[in-house]
């Protein structure tokens, strides 16, 4: 789901951002997935904060 949700928000995605998601723990997944509505670039979804 979180896959379909940013090729809606930023296009066709990099193979890298596929391969992140695809290798990430549910809660990764979770956060990211919050993030899909308020991130302005694909790196913004992805960045790791404190």
């Amino acid at each position: 789901m979180l896959l379909r949700l940013l090729q809606r928000r930023f296009g066709s995605l990099p193979g890298w951002a596929s391969e992140k998601v695809r290798s990430v723990d549910q809660t990764t997944l979770e956060t990211w997935g919050d993030r899909v509505f308020e991130a302005k670039t694909l790196d913004e979804v992805f960045a790791e904060r404190s």
